[in-house]
Formats: structure tokens, C-alpha cells, sequence
């Protein structure tokens, strides 16, 4: 049996779980062929891709999608976005339309606040660029973006909440989604074209626990490795569990609402085991980078759900943390602070690789009008 095989059928077994996989980082509109044999080869049902992502990329695809008028590192980068995302769109409409909207989803990524434009208007823009109902675009889960993701959802658009650090911020974004879904509602909006999700990264919440024991000079041994963020999941899992039994949700599902799709991200810590045998309950999305889905397997020991019911012992994993000095929900702000720091280095990074890019290909003489 051949690696391929071997992944297969471990992604066969996660299915049979209730967990559905999505690719993560694919953003090369010229390689759409090669998306849609993946996803064939391993029935991915969704894709997402972040600003790292597109660094990461091959550039052969930008000096095409810079050319023309529009050039300029914030405009051409937005253009190539839009050609990427409807590619990636129509490769994965046909599983959209097959699953009544709850798979064949593409989630990109957008500047922050671009000079231009401000996050909403890039948001709305792009919306109607790619004009394909299975696109998600993400917007950072932060307090200040609460009314902006329900006045987004209420006019229809799929938003992916990405990043969220805490149980208490689901919540919140939970009730936004809500909100959201209720205004379409009331102005007519079939909520069953309105497609949503909620990304988590895990493996951060380690890496920052384990740096701030070795900060403070304790041995990380006394603290179970892994157990914070494995905690954190099923806390969060809790809450998305109640959430939707509560009699709001229960009320929008009646009119064809569909659950927002819990998205674990970040699960490839580069110091231990992946973390998808243990963020397994029904409903729940892996996002996993092409590099890590054949390896899928090694060390894999499938146990069953492991979300669900373990909220008791997983709050009390977290308030142990307190014996160390250290708080869950101040490590959460510090990761949502750093994570928007980090993000718009990389955005700022991007524009000026734009710009060297456009650059080039203008001394080169390559630079003309599509036809």
C-alpha cells in the first residue's frame, strides 16, 4: 500500500468521525488543475488560504495579474486575489452545489485596513468581484470587527472569523454570526445561501504556554505538553455545542440557517504530534497544508470524538494554569494582539514584493493589456 493510499484511507476515517478536511494554502491561480485532482484524489471539501500563504506561493503567476492600468502593489495584489479565488471557486462548485452549500467552500484572505479601502468596502468589493456563492472572506475575530461580520452576514456575504484565541470570543462572534443572519432574515435573505466559519488556531497556544514557563524559569514538564490547547478546543467545542441547542440558533436552522463551520487551523506544532486525533467531533473542519496530509497518518491513533462532553476537565486544565503565574484569556488577547501585528507585516511585505514585481516586468517590457 503506497503513501497515497495510506492518507486516503485515514481521511476516509475522518470523514466517518464527522470531520471534514480542507486544504490550507493554495493560492496559485495558474495550478487550478492540480486543485482538482487533489481534491478528487483525497475528497478535500474546502479550501483557505491566508496572507503567509500567498508569500509562500509560487510568484510565477504575478507579473500576468499586475499588468494593465491598475498596477500598484495594493490593486494588483487585489486583482490577483480575485483571479485566484474565482478559479478556486469553480473547482469546488460542483461539491457546493451537491452538499446544498455546506461544503466545496474557498475561504481567502484580505489586507487589513488597506490605504485605499477600508476592511469592509475590500470585503463587499471582493464579494461581488468573484460573484461565487461558495466563498468565504475572512475577517480577523477581533472585538472591534463584531458589528462589521453582522452587518457582512446580513447582506448575504460568507465570512470566515479567522483567527478566534478564545471560548469567550466564539461566543461572541457566535452572537454576531446570529445577528447577522437575523437581519437577512428579516430583509427577505434566504439564509440557506449564506455560508459562514469560524477558524481557531491550536498549535499557538502551546508554543506561547511553553515560552512564557520557560520565561519563568519553571519546568514545562509540571504543565502537560499539549494540554492547553487541547483544552481550549474543548471548551470552545462546548460552547458551539450550546450555542446551537439554544432556542436562538434553533430558530434560525428552522429557517434554513446553516451552522457555522468550526474550523481547527494551526495543527502542525513543530515540536510534537499533530493534534488531529485529539480535535475529532462531528461537524468539525481540519484545515491541513498540502506537506502534511501524507503524513497524515504516522503515529495516528483515531479515539473517537474528543471534544465533546469534556468541558469540565478541560476549564480545569486551563485554571491550572494560574499555579504558573499565567491566565488563559490574557495569553489569548497577547495572541490576537501579536497575530495583527504579524499580519500586517506580511501585508506590508506583500505590497512591496508587489511593487518590485510590477517594477521588473514594466523595465522588461513585458507589462501590457490583457487581452
Amino acid at each position: 500500500m503506497n503513501a497515497g493510499d495510506t492518507t486516503g484511507r485515514h481521511l476516509k476515517r475522518l470523514r466517518a468521525e464527522g470531520v471534514a478536511v480542507w486544504l490550507r494554502g493554495f493560492h496559485r491561480p495558474d495550478t487550478v488543475g492540480e486543485l482538482a485532482r487533489l481534491v478528487a484524489a483525497w475528497d478535500l471539501s474546502g479550501l483557505t488560504w491566508t496572507v503567509d500563504d500567498v508569500l509562500a506561493a509560487d510568484g510565477c503567476a504575478r507579473p500576468a495579474a499586475l499588468r494593465g492600468p491598475e498596477a500598484g502593489p495594493v490593486r494588483a495584489h487585489r486583482r490577483l486575489s480575485t483571479v485566484a479565488a474565482r478559479a478556486a471557486c469553480d473547482v469546488l462548485l460542483p461539491l457546493y452545489e451537491a452538499s446544498g452549500g455546506r461544503m466545496g467552500l474557498v475561504s481567502a484572505d484580505l489586507p487589513p485596513d488597506a490605504p485605499d479601502m477600508s476592511l469592509g468596502e475590500q470585503v463587499r468589493a471582493t464579494w461581488w468581484a468573484v460573484d461565487r456563492p461558495n466563498l468565504l472572506l475572512k475577517v480577523p475575530g477581533t472585538a472591534r470587527n463584531l458589528d462589521l461580520v453582522g452587518s457582512l452576514v446580513a447582506d448575504g456575504i460568507g465570512v470566515d472569523i479567522s483567527p478566534v484565541f478564545s471560548a469567550a470570543r466564539y461566543e461572541q462572534v457566535f452572537a454576531a454570526l446570529c445577528t447577522g443572519l437575523e437581519q437577512a432574515r428579516r430583509a427577505g435573505r434566504p439564509l440557506r445561501r449564506i455560508c459562514t466559519a469560524v477558524s481557531l488556531p491550536i498549535a499557538p497556544i502551546d508554543q506561547l504556554v511553553d515560552r512564557r514557563l520557560r520565561e519563568r524559569g519553571l519546568d514545562a514538564s509540571r504543565y502537560p505538553t499539549g494540554e492547553a490547547a487541547r483544552a481550549h478546543a474543548r471548551l470552545v467545542y462546548h460552547r458551539h455545542e450550546q450555542a446551537m441547542s439554544g432556542p436562538r440558533w434553533q430558530a434560525l436552522a428552522a429557517h434554513g440557517a446553516h451552522l457555522p463551520h468550526l474550523v481547527w487551523t494551526s495543527l502542525e506544532p513543530p515540536d510534537r504530534p499533530s493534534y488531529t486525533d485529539h480535535l475529532i467531533a462531528w461537524g468539525v473542519v481540519h484545515a491541513l497544508p498540502r506537506t502534511t496530509l501524507p503524513s497524515l497518518t504516522h503515529g495516528s491513533v483515531l479515539i473517537g470524538d474528543a471534544l465533546s462532553g469534556r468541558h469540565i476537565t478541560a476549564r480545569q486544565d486551563l485554571e491550572a494554569l494560574y499555579a504558573f503565574g499565567l491566565s488563559y484569556e490574557v495569553l489569548a488577547a497577547e495572541l490576537e494582539d501579536a497575530w495583527l501585528a504579524w499580519r500586517a507585516r506580511l501585508w506590508h511585505a506583500l505590497w512591496r514584493g508587489s511593487e518590485q514585481v510590477t517594477d521588473a516586468t514594466e523595465v522588461a517590457g513585458t507589462a501590457r493589456d490583457p487581452a
